[in-house]
């Protein structure tokens, strides 16, 4: 005979904060149960009142994890607890993955060859010892074999996939760069060091935090069994966003209880580039007697633009049908433009219209599929003088690569710019600050004595001769253009292509920077008038880098995910650029379809969907993709469920 204790009363302040659903995921969720929460449905909420649960059913905090993505997150779900509960919180184990990770690696370092007082490496601290064992290896080779070998960023890209996928280096080259298989063996070598060097120093990188842990558990089965039985409930956040290591560490963390309770949506899993595990939602529903609660209700966005979230609901997404709460009178703007230069002049007469209107510029959002596809719309803002933020990355005028290529310009436009000779020269091999200092003297010197500057970069010897003379080659070809546009294109399939692929882990990006640059650049003739365009536009614009004040904001859709405004334009949803080229040469929709879904789930009130009639004018120059037109995701849209515009 079992004799039955009766479970504690649900605490009022449940039954008055929750709604029936989150009410039933956070009552009736037992052993491992997995909480599907839609756009704008409350996640937040319910785990920080099953956290209020768990302590009113007398668990102590002590026996509690909570798992976050953001210190933040974590902090914010605590302090709501606290007050709340009004109980002390200090026991309870709470933080991201890397700071718990970290903390249960401290009194377990030894074990892992490390000593408990190692410290962290940040992402340039770890570049540095990725490039000096990168120098170690290669200092063996001859010169020809270190050319053809990743810098520190790519080689670190590559490592960091390999850690947080646990596959083997043969796949993540094969995954991050191909081009790179042929140094396969030296980049394996150049790993070890790294590896070995970490060791050495008694330090770990952020991804040693997650594999070590990993490790940890899976060599010692008695410190598994310790940390598992402590931990009664492990609670995870954004449980669409982990990845493998990640999913393992739970599921071995919660072995002896068996109680854990995640909370994501699986239709906003955009982060697989990084590691991210759209499987593990899949893998943890099939797993063992896994419940699972649907949180349906969108308190964000009217119900106008609900019905077209529900008709975009990934295809490979656990069923789900949003309920709206709030009342709107306006559909989402389905809106045809000719050309981006269209489509810019639409978005930014219709902001203004907005503002005129009275609505906050904080109000208003810009989100598009890649960073490079807001150029253009920055260089409207700033003209016109519309205060924006920048959330997805630098002002593209800002950033390194569009300044390298810009050096070389205005060499062409002012000989005598040292700062820009100084910019291009060390861009070559074997040149560094002093040799560079030189060659700005020397040209400085032809120029003044009425020589060919040009003629100035001959004479040099040693390890910079060949990098300088490459440099002359370059420019020569150069003066031999005249169109701003075909200069930018020179630089890039002369020299600074190769430069991009052997030196950042984001090549293909920056190189569709340029191609919108010298896309731009197509309607100057003259170099001049575009330079001073490109300068002063930046200029007029709000370019400091303070926040404060009302502004426009201007973001990729990875880092708008969380976030909510009232009026929301996703720009250019044409076949190539969103749904990305990329995505579609590899047959990769899925996560395009789970991005889509995230941009036009952070609208609250307005909603404009905007592509364009010609299209992507820049797919990947090169690959294999078979290219068209098509419209993609706007032909998944039903009329009825949008007003469609067409811009004259």
């Amino acid at each position: 005979m079992k004799y039955v204790l009766k479970p504690r009363p649900v605490p009022e302040v449940i039954y008055k904060n929750l709604d029936e659903e989150q009410k039933n995921a956070v009552v009736n969720s037992r052993g491992r149960s997995i909480v599907i929460a839609g756009p704008g449905s409350g996640k937040t909420r319910v785990i920080t009142y099953k956290i209020v649960h768990l302590i009113s059913q007398g668990v102590p905090p002590s026996e509690i994890m909570l798992v976050t993505f953001t210190r933040a997150a974590a902090k914010e779900m605590i302090d709501r607890v606290r007050s709340v509960t009004g109980r002390d919180l200090s026991k309870m184990t709470a933080g991201t993955f890397h700071s718990v990770s970290n903390a249960i690696l401290r009194k377990y370092a030894k074990l892992l060859g490390y000593e408990s007082n190692y410290t962290i490496l940040d992402r340039d601290d770890a570049k540095t010892l990725m490039g000096h064992a990168r120098s170690t290896v290669l200092e063996k080779l001859p010169l020809d074999v270190r050319k053809a070998v990743p810098r520190p960023d790519p080689l670190l890209s590559i490592h960091s996939y390999s850690m947080n996928t646990l596959c083997s280096i043969e796949e993540a080259v094969r995954k991050k760069n191909p081009k790179f298989f042929s140094v396969l063996d030296i980049i394996k070598d150049i790993f070890q060091v790294y590896a070995e060097e970490k060791i050495r120093q008694n330090v770990m990188d952020y991804d040693d935090l997650l594999v070590n842990l990993l490790r940890l558990l899976e060599e010692n089965p008695d410190i598994e069994k310790r940390l598992s039985s402590r931990y009664r409930w492990i609670l995870v956040d954004e449980f669409q966003d982990t990845n493998i290591v990640q999913y393992e560490i739970i599921e071995r963390l919660s072995q002896v209880h068996g109680n854990v309770f995640v909370v994501g949506d699986d239709a906003q899993n955009i982060y697989s580039f990084r590691g991210a595990r759209f499987e593990n939602v899949e893998d943890f529903i099939n797993k063992g007697n896994t419940l699972v609660f649907k949180i349906q209700t969108n308190y964000r966005s009217t119900d106008k633009i609900v019905d077209l979230i529900n008709h975009m609901i990934p295809k490979r997404a656990v069923e789900k049908k949003l309920k709206a709460v709030r009342r709107g009178t306006k559909k989402p703007v389905l809106v045809e433009t000719f050309d981006e230069n269209e489509q810019t002049m639409f978005v930014v007469q219709k902001i203004e219209e907005l503002i005129s209107e009275g609505i906050s510029p904080n109000d208003i959002a810009v989100l598009y599929r890649s960073h490079n596809l807001s150029m253009r719309l920055q260089l409207e803002l700033a003209t016109r003088r519309i205060p924006h933020r920048i959330l997805s990355g630098l002002r593209f005028t800002e950033t390194a690569h569009v300044k390298d290529v810009l050096a070389f310009l205005k060499i062409i436009q002012n000989p005598l710019d040292m700062i820009s000779w100084m910019r291009a020269a060390k861009l070559f091999s074997g040149v560094g600050e002093a040799t560079a200092s030189k060659i700005a003297k020397k040209v400085a010197s032809a120029i003044e004595e009425g020589k060919d500057y040009l003629e100035s970069l001959k004479g040099f010897s040693g390890r910079a001769s060949d990098g300088i003379s490459k440099l002359g080659e370059v420019l020569r070809a150069l003066r031999e253009e005249e169109k701003p546009s075909e200069m930018i294109d020179t630089v890039l399939e002369e020299f600074y292509r190769e430069h991009l692929e052997y030196t950042y882990e984001n090549a293909r990006e920056r190189i569709d920077d340029l191609r919108i640059l010298s896309d731009i650049a197509l309607k100057y003739e003259s170099l001049e008038k575009f330079l001073s365009d490109i300068t002063t536009a930046e200029d007029v614009g709000p370019i400091s880098k303070d926040d404060s004040g009302d502004k426009i904001t201007l973001s990729t859709i990875h880092q708008a995910k969380g976030l909510e405004w009232k009026i929301v334009f996703v720009i250019s949803v044409n076949h190539g650029d969103f749904p990305n080229y990329l995505a579609l040469k590899e047959g990769n929709i899925d996560e395009e379809e789970r991005l889509f879904y995230v941009a036009i789930t952070r609208a609250k009130d307005e909603l404009y969907i905007v592509y364009q009639v010609l299209g992507s004018k820049n797919p990947y120059i090169g690959n294999s993709i078979s290219w068209s037109r098509g419209k993609s995701f706007i032909e998944r849209i039903p009329e009825d469920l949008v007003e469609v515009w067409e811009v004259e």
